[in-house]
């Protein structure tokens, strides 16, 4: 079985210079927390009301994706953090979604589920037609998921060279995006009850 348990994180120096994309984040959160922690004040409310500091911004990174050590995935979210940016629903709602396959979850072989990013659309909800995509698929093993997640995230020469998941962010067609799917998992059927020795015949 493919190992997918993720690298631990070499040590790095912190660099001197604040990051201009972490820098443009910082100043657009400061600037919001700033103006409703001013609300409250000006109605005689205490800042606090929004629950601790630490708890507060722990709350806040939660919704921000995990950088993943399996770089063809991209950003990935945990269990606890797919369930906030979904908006706030129970883990328990965020464990049947996954049951039925309506979001795409991968187990570590660490035992852990983790989300990726590429299935979210700027409204934080699955994009448009990728549970009907994942529906094309049936896989068996929790490789299968990893390989369907892969498929999901490369280049498709049959959508312009976009990955499903741009494609339909996109307005694309959804009937394009079902059949390159279905193409794929025909493929893979056929690979899987095929031996090696037993090519079917050509006609």
């Amino acid at each position: 079985m493919v190992e997918r348990t993720a690298p631990k994180a070499a040590n790095t120096q912190v660099a001197a210079a604040v990051d201009p994309y972490v820098e443009r984040v910082s100043a657009r959160v400061s600037a919001e927390l700033t103006r409703r922690v001013d609300t409250l004040r000006s109605q005689g409310q205490a800042p606090e009301q929004l629950g601790d500091a630490d708890a507060l911004a722990a709350r806040m990174l939660a919704a921000v994706p995990q950088p993943s050590p399996w770089a063809e995935l991209g950003p990935f979210y945990s269990t606890a953090g797919i369930a906030r940016v979904l908006g706030g629903v129970s883990r328990q709602a965020v464990e049947e979604r996954r049951r039925r396959r309506t979001i795409l979850a991968l187990r570590t072989t660490d035992s852990r589920w983790v989300y990726p990013a590429f299935q979210l659309d700027e409204r934080n909800q699955i994009v448009r037609g990728l549970v009907e995509v994942l529906d094309r698929f049936r896989p068996r093993t929790a490789d299968d998921e990893w390989m369907v997640a892969s498929f999901l995230a490369a280049g498709q020469p049959g959508l312009g060279g976009a990955t499903i998941a741009e494609h339909l962010q996109a307005g694309g067609d959804l009937t394009a995006a079902l059949d390159v799917a279905e193409e794929r998992a025909a493929r893979w059927a056929l690979a899987t009850s095929v031996g090696p020795d037993e090519a079917p015949a050509r006609t």
